[in-house]
């Protein structure tokens, strides 16, 4: 098995779809959008890969609704026209972490975590059950380093047994050329204006180690 890195966009607002569907082979579904009926129903009428992440709140239930809404055919109304779509079959969970009434964030990573949304999976009638786990957002709270090691602890989580390989697809990574992230307007080249990122050496480095684990 080797690495393979998608071309992604995160679908906000989902009238983005029709403008670079050409250039796309993966779509996600954010934490706050997961809910919304209008991503759900689009995502089920794309021809790639949808990841639906977890909302902030944690709650999986919401985020397996939301697949299970995007993997069935619907019949609405998009950008003005009438269409009919067959369902997404590729439509799939995101753990990215959560907040929790404090506002701290609670990761969601862990083998534990993992297993509990394998055995959710098993009770709803959801096909092809799939999980890549987002590195930064919550699970990190947002200290892009981090992402290494948990990288790493998700490539040991999926050596304990075949169904956790076969259900932990991937990770999502945030990075960038320059670590870290920068206020609008400082004008730093290559640097983030939202999340921090890791690097593009360590980048790097991450993806050779991922690729002699796998």
């Amino acid at each position: 098995m080797g690495v393979r890195i998608a071309v992604c966009l995160h679908l906000i607002p989902p009238d983005n779809w029709g403008y670079v569907q050409d250039i796309l082979s993966y779509v996600t579904t954010g934490a706050r959008s997961v809910e919304n009926q209008q991503h759900r129903l689009t995502m089920s009428g794309i021809g790639v890969a949808a990841g639906m992440k977890n909302p902030t709140s944690g709650d999986l239930s919401v985020m397996l609704n939301s697949i299970y809404a995007a993997q069935k055919p619907h019949h609405f109304i998009f950008r003005g026209y009438e269409v009919e779509t067959d369902g997404n079959p590729y439509a799939h969970s995101i753990l990215r972490g959560a907040v929790n009434r404090y506002g701290r964030s609670l990761s969601n990573y862990h083998y534990e975590d993992i297993n509990m949304l394998l055995e959710m999976y098993r009770e709803r009638d959801i096909v092809n059950p799939a999980v890549v786990i987002d590195t930064n957002h919550n699970n990190s709270d947002k200290k892009c380093r981090e992402q290494i090691r948990i990288v790493k602890d998700v490539l040991h989580n999926r050596s304990h047994s075949e169904d956790m390989r076969n259900f932990v697809k991937g990770v999502m990574v945030e990075s960038y050329i320059v670590e870290g992230c920068q206020k609008i307007g400082d004008g730093v080249y290559g640097k983030s204006i939202t999340d921090p990122c890791l690097g593009w050496a360590d980048t790097e480095k991450l993806i050779y180690d991922i690729a002699d684990r796998v």
